[in-house]
């Protein structure tokens, strides 16, 4: 399994049966243009992160001209170019630096490096370091969990309201995009999403 297969499979999906869709994936990256992102960021990528913008860099969410949607490869969020991928990781740990920095009762001065060494896949009830956002939708946001441990890497909720604490939803990110190719290859359920296909444009549906 690795994120070209499984890409390759979600885009050759949308290509027969969502084209408009297909048509709005924007193309990957160059590793120069990776390269300064990771460096912005101050420590290494995960592989698999790295993958996925040398395949895509997000896709164009609505047309310019019509305002129509254009349709997303995930059910609830979009994957994001690497630039926003980038800013909004970093507001996110400004806003958890000053939300520490205000609640001294709640929070130790280091407490964003002492979650950053717990083991992956555990709780960190805020924003950390070692998070890095690939995909999302208004407060709601998938990151890769860079910590050491048994789930380091895997891809996991931040929410506005209910933070980190779901836990990790897959164990990669290539076994996430296999899991939505599996769905739309099938026309199954993902979670409680459907696939389905209106005018080119791939939408998913809440199945109950």
């Amino acid at each position: 399994m690795s994120v070209a297969h499984e890409w390759s499979r979600i885009t050759d999906w949308c290509g027969t049966y969502a084209p408009v869709t297909a048509a709005a994936m924007q193309p990957g990256l160059s590793e120069n243009t990776i390269a300064e992102y990771e460096a912005s960021t101050g420590f290494d990528w995960p592989a698999e992160l790295k993958d996925l913008y040398r395949i895509q860099n997000g896709s164009v969410t609505h047309d310019d001209r019509t305002g129509l949607f254009l349709g997303s490869v995930l059910p609830d969020k979009f994957l994001y170019p690497i630039d926003v991928a980038v800013e909004i990781r970093l507001n996110l740990l400004e806003a958890w630096d000053e939300i520490i920095y205000e609640s001294v009762e709640l929070y130790s001065e280091d407490e964003m490096d002492l979650r950053d060494g717990d083991e992956a896949g555990t709780a960190a009830s805020m924003f950390i370091p070692s998070y890095l956002p690939f995909a999302g939708l208004d407060e709601y946001h998938y990151f890769v969990d860079t910590r050491a441990g048994a789930l380091h890497n895997c891809v996991t909720e931040y929410a506005q309201e209910s933070l980190d604490t779901g836990g990790p939803i897959w164990a990669s990110i290539s076994v996430m995009l296999a899991a939505h190719a599996s769905a739309l290859e099938a026309g199954s359920v993902l979670g409680v999403w459907k696939p389905v296909v209106s005018k080119g444009v791939l939408e998913w549906e809440v199945e109950v």
